[in-house]
C-alpha cells in the first residue's frame, strides 16, 4: 500500500476534522428538532439515524482526523480498530438498515393513511430500531472472531487496512457490505417509485379543497423527498464502492474514495434532515405571520366599524 507523505496527511487530517464539525452541526441540530416533535415513528427512526450519524463522525472528529493530522496513531492499536470496523462497517449499516425502515414507514402511511395509528406500532418500531442497533454493535466488535478481522485506520496511507483474517466474514467485510446495502437501497428505491405513483395519482383525484387536505398532501410529498434523497446518499456511495474505489491508484485520490467517501455520506445525510425541518420551520413562521396579519386587520376593521 502506498504512504502519503505528512503535509498530505495533514491536509486530509485537517480536512476530516472541518467535515466532521459541519456534519456534527446538521445532525445534532436535526436531533434537536426531531426531540421537539410528536414522537411518531418518523420521527423515532430519524432521532436514531441522528444518533447513529453522529457517533460515526465523532470517530472522524476525535480519532482519525487528529491521528492524520499528528501523522501518529493515537493509543493502543485495538482502539484503531474498533473505532474504525465500527465506522466502516458497524455504524455505517445503521444507515441503509433504519432508511429501509423509513421508506416502508412512508409506504404504509401512503397507501393506507391510516385515521388511527395502532397503540402497537410505536413498539414495532422499536423492535426494528433495536434489532438494526444489534447488527450495528456486532459488526463493530466482530464477537468470536480474532483481533486481525478488525480493519484499521492508516495515518501513513490515509485508508483502511485489512489484515489477514482466515475466514468467511473477511470476504463479507472487503466486498463493502455491497451484498447488504446494494440490496437494501434497490429496495428502498422501488418502494419510492411505487410511492411517487401513489402521491400522484392522489393529487388528480383527492379532493384538495380543505386546509387540511393540502397540509398533508405537502407533507406526504416533503417527506418523500427527504426520503429519496436520504437514499441516493447510499446509493451514491455504494456506486462509489463498486466502481471508483479499485481504480484509485494515488493514495491521496484513495483516501477521498474511501474515508472522504464515507463521512461525506454521513454529512450529507444529516445536511438532508436538516434542511427538511428548516424549510419546515420556515413555513410555520410565514403561516404564523399571516396569522397574525390577518388577526390585526380584522381587529382595526372591528375597532373602525366602532
Amino acid at each position: 500500500m502506498s504512504t502519503v507523505d505528512q503535509f498530505s496527511a495533514q491536509i486530509g487530517g485537517a480536512s476530516m476534522i472541518i467535515a466532521s464539525i459541519i456534519g456534527l452541526f446538521f445532525n445534532l441540530s436535526a436531533f434537536r428538532k426531531y426531540l421537539s416533535l410528536e414522537k411518531t415513528s418518523f420521527h423515532v427512526m430519524c432521532i436514531s439515524k441522528t444518533v447513529s450519524n453522529s457517533l460515526h463522525i465523532l470517530v472522524y472528529l476525535l480519532y482519525n482526523g487528529p491521528s492524520a493530522l499528528l501523522y501518529a496513531q493515537l493509543g493502543p492499536e485495538l482502539l484503531n480498530r474498533y473505532l474504525n470496523q465500527a465506522i466502516a462497517y458497524g455504524l455505517y449499516c445503521q444507515g441503509p438498515l433504519t432508511q429501509a425502515l423509513i421508506t416502508i414507514n412512508r409506504f404504509l402511511i401512503v397507501y393506507f393513511a391510516p385515521i388511527v395509528i395502532p397503540w402497537y406500532s410505536k413498539w414495532i418500531t422499536f423492535g426494528s430500531l433495536s434489532a438494526c442497533w444489534i447488527i450495528a454493535a456486532y459488526f463493530s466488535t466482530l464477537i468470536g472472531f480474532p483481533e486481525s478481522c478488525l480493519i484499521r485506520f492508516s495515518h501513513q496511507s490515509l485508508t483502511w487496512m485489512h489484515d489477514e483474517c482466515p475466514y468467511f466474514i473477511h470476504y463479507i467485510l472487503q466486498s463493502d457490505f455491497l451484498f447488504l446495502v446494494l440490496p437494501l437501497a434497490v429496495f428502498s428505491n422501488v418502494m419510492n417509485v411505487f410511492i411517487a405513483i401513489k402521491l400522484f395519482l392522489s393529487s388528480k383525484t383527492q379532493n384538495l379543497s380543505t386546509e387540511s387536505c393540502r397540509h398533508r398532501q405537502k407533507t406526504l410529498i416533503r417527506l418523500f423527498i427527504q426520503n429519496c434523497f436520504e437514499d441516493w446518499v447510499y446509493v451514491l456511495d455504494t456506486v462509489n464502492s463498486l466502481f471508483f474505489r479499485n481504480t484509485a491508484n494515488h493514495p491521496f485520490l484513495i483516501f477521498i474514495v474511501t474515508l472522504g467517501s464515507n463521512l461525506f455520506t454521513q454529512l450529507a445525510d444529516g445536511l438532508v434532515m436538516y434542511v427538511s425541518n428548516y424549510q419546515r420551520n420556515g413555513k410555520r413562521r410565514v403561516n404564523s405571520a399571516k396569522v397574525q396579519n390577518t388577526n390585526r386587520v380584522a381587529g382595526s376593521k372591528q375597532y373602525l366599524s366602532n
